[in-house]
């Protein structure tokens, strides 16, 4: 129990930066006079925590001294094995950086535990499915999050990639937030020169750098920050990303069409019923099946080679309907 108490409390100094000791005594659910005893207890097993008296005093987990082997909860342990051995394939170079990383970690742990993570060895197969997305730089990831938690006004040069355009433009950015969605990066920055929230894809800023200035605190688009980045219209991939990659007009407002088309999609609203749609794929055929899958009339508008698979898909289904007055399983066939 005291064992257990003391690797909470642990836990709870490297989470946040101070703590009060009425504070760490309501999350233990102890007396000040037990956090103390516990505290003691940490500074014997060589964790360096440094404290101040008087109303507002707190305790802090020090920096820069040498700490004794790592301790974690089991929980804890299997978390960081999981999230070790499946980081995002969309970032170059991180392979080999995530096993060295879990190969450190172990070697910080105690035995039962170490052993308890080397239980858990995975191995990430891809998804053809998921529409492979472009990689990006580590560096870029770094430096743009740094930014956003220091409030730092970037520039960087953008290609915005539109239905039928492809722009370059120079950018002046307050960074917000990094998204994830579909395996694809995104930037949710305020554009100063333009005066709106944009969800800018990494893997099209180039040249980013700082401007030495700082910006103020400034609420986030409105809404929620999800539905903000799939309702861009400019959010997909570029058409050279697959070898095949078509048009269509789609009977489905574009409010649906943003909720469901993977990320590597680009969508324009025509009116409040049809939307025209991009998207890419390994195959015509792959590409027709994705569009089947919205349940919805719709219109190719290209390439010729999207229409023939169209027409090839639809050949292809021949799917046999049982009478009603018929109560065994039905049976399904597709011929060539």
């Amino acid at each position: 129990m005291i064992a257990n108490r003391t690797l909470e409390l642990l836990s709870l100094l490297q989470t946040q930066k101070e703590w009060t000791g009425d504070g760490l005594a309501q999350r233990l659910g102890v007396s000040p006079r037990t956090v103390r005893r516990d505290i003691n207890r940490l500074r014997e097993l060589g964790y360096p925590v440094t404290a101040t008296k008087g109303p507002s005093g707190y305790y802090r987990l020090s920096r820069g001294a040498r700490l004794p082997p790592l301790i974690v909860d089991d929980e804890q342990a299997i978390a960081i094995a999981l999230s070790l051995q499946t980081a995002p394939a969309s970032v170059t170079g991180m392979g080999d950086a995530t096993k060295r990383a879990l190969n450190s970690i172990r070697e910080l742990l105690p035995p039962h535990l170490a052993h308890r993570l080397a239980t858990f060895s995975i191995e990430q197969i891809e998804n053809a499915w998921e529409l492979a997305p472009p990689q990006v730089d580590p560096g870029l990831l770094a430096a743009l999050s740094t930014a956003a938690q220091q409030r730092d006004l970037v520039r960087f040069s953008y290609r915005s990639i539109n239905l039928d355009s492809t722009q370059d433009s120079e950018v002046l950015a307050e960074p917000h937030r990094l998204v994830v969605w579909s395996g694809r990066w995104y930037l949710v920055a305020y554009d100063q020169q333009g005066s709106s929230w944009h969800a800018y894809r990494l893997d099209r800023i180039r040249q980013l750098a700082s401007t030495a200035w700082r910006f103020g605190k400034r609420e986030g688009p409105e809404g929620d920050i999800t539905r903000f980045v799939q309702n861009q219209p400019d959010r997909g991939d570029a058409p050279d990303t697959w070898p095949c990659w078509g048009t269509v007009l789609m009977e489905c407002p574009a409010t649906l069409v943003a909720k469901w088309a993977p990320g590597a999609a680009s969508f324009e609203a025509i009116d409040d019923r049809i939307t025209r749609i991009q998207m890419g794929a390994w195959s015509w055929s792959a590409l027709i099946g994705f569009l089947i899958t919205f349940n919805c009339r719709f219109t190719v508008e290209g390439p010729p080679e999207l229409v023939d698979a169209a027409r090839k898909v639809m050949g292809r289904i021949d799917v046999e309907i049982p009478r009603s007055d018929e109560h065994s399983a039905p049976s399904t066939g597709t011929s060539a």
